[in-house]
């Protein structure tokens, strides 16, 4: 309650003589793939020997199931990207779509568009898939996008994760 009354009193800074904690946000803190000599965006080159085994380390789905998502399957998405070119396009080619790893319920991903037209020193392109019915709302796309084009919006009907059998 002192602290509190002092920081109140003085601005922010903590017991009122230490300055206070400036952080970076999320997007501004996230590096490119060339910062850390990463060709493509491969996973694998940054976790190699990760893997899965269901006992003490589990997947993204499997999370996403022991969370009790639930949204109306006719409920509008409440996860907008305002222009997806920019995923396929050049935070593919500057960050490896984060988006696809930072998010803990893997509800972006990066599919194939099935044109096998390949680009001029590229492989195909893809194209954003958004799966919000994996969403638990923990914002991290909003907060992570380094490009801020992800908007979370409250969802219509109450649907989410449901933590009880956790």
């Amino acid at each position: 309650m002192v602290s509190a009354g002092l920081q109140y009193i003085t601005g922010g800074r903590a017991w009122g003589i230490f300055d206070r904690d400036h952080q970076e946000a999320g997007h501004e803190a996230m590096q490119k793939l060339s910062a850390y000599g990463y060709r493509g965006d491969d996973p694998v080159q940054r976790y190699p020997d990760l893997r899965f085994d269901g006992a003490l380390t589990f997947n993204k789905v499997t999370d996403v199931y022991h969370a009790a998502v639930a949204h109306d399957e006719d409920q509008p998405a409440h996860l907008h990207v305002l222009d997806t070119n920019v995923c396929a396009t050049r935070c593919a080619e500057e960050y490896g779509n984060p988006c696809e790893r930072f998010c803990p319920a893997a509800v972006y991903e990066m599919a194939d568009n099935g044109n096998p037209t390949v680009r001029e020193g590229a492989g195909p392109r893809r194209h954003l898939q958004i799966n919000f019915s994996n969403c638990v709302h923990c914002k991290t796309c909003d907060i992570m996008d380094p490009y801020q084009i992800i908007n979370w919006v409250t969802p219509e009907g109450g649907g989410g994760p449901d933590y009880k059998g956790m």
